[in-house]
C-alpha cells in the first residue's frame, strides 16, 4: 500500500471539490460557488509550485492573494506543515482543517489495525466462552479458514476486514 502524502491528499481533495478537474482557471471559477475549495486549492497551489499562475487568476481577490503569499513564505521556510498542525497558528482554521483531514486519512490504516486487534481480544474471549470451533465460525460467516486462523492465532490484522471482524464478534455474541 502506498504512503499517502499531503500533496497527493490535496490533489484528490481539490479534484473532488472542484468537480473532477485540476485546471486552475476552472477551480478558481468553481471556488466562488464552493467556498470549501478555497483553502485546499491555495495549499495545493503552494505545495505544487503553481502560486504564480493562481495569483494571476485571483487578480480580483486581494485577500486570497495575500494568503497565498503568506502560505508560499511558510512553504519556502519549510514551516508550512508545522503551522498547519499547530494549535496556535496565525492561519485561518480552515487550513488546519485540511491538514487534520489529511492526518485522519493518512492514519486510517493504523487506527483500523489497532481496532481489529482490540476486537480480536474480545473474539478470543468469546471463542473460549461460547465453545465454538474456528471451522464453524469460518463456515457460518463465509470466512477463509486460513485468514481466520492467521487473524486469531498470529494476530495478523490484515487478514480480516473491519466489517468481517465486526460480523465475527456479532456472531459470537449471538451464539
Amino acid at each position: 500500500m502506498r504512503h499517502l502524502t499531503f500533496t497527493g491528499f490535496l490533489e484528490s481533495y481539490v479534484r473532488a471539490l472542484g468537480g473532477g478537474t485540476l485546471a486552475l482557471s476552472k477551480l478558481v471559477g468553481r471556488s466562488k460557488s464552493e467556498p470549501r475549495l478555497v483553502e485546499p486549492l491555495l495549499l495545493w497551489a503552494v505545495i505544487t509550485d503553481r502560486v504564480d499562475r493562481l495569483e494571476g487568476l485571483l487578480s480580483d481577490r486581494d485577500d486570497l492573494q495575500r494568503e497565498l503569499r503568506e502560505l508560499r513564505e511558510l512553504q519556502r521556510t519549510e514551516s508550512l506543515e508545522f503551522a498547519l498542525a499547530s494549535e496556535d497558528s496565525d492561519l485561518r482554521p480552515e487550513y488546519s482543517k485540511a491538514w487534520r483531514s489529511y492526518v485522519v486519512r493518512r492514519d486510517a490504516a493504523t487506527r483500523d489495525a489497532e481496532l481489529r486487534l482490540e476486537a480480536r481480544k474480545r473474539v478470543l474471549a468469546l471463542e473460549t466462552q461460547k465453545n465454538v470451533t474456528r471451522y464453524r465460525m469460518a463456515k457460518d460467516l463465509g470466512l477463509n479458514p486460513g485468514n481466520l486462523h492467521a487473524f486469531l492465532t498470529q494476530g495478523n490484522p490484515t487478514k480480516l476486514s473491519l466489517d468481517r471482524v465486526a460480523a465475527l464478534m456479532k456472531y459470537l455474541e449471538a451464539v
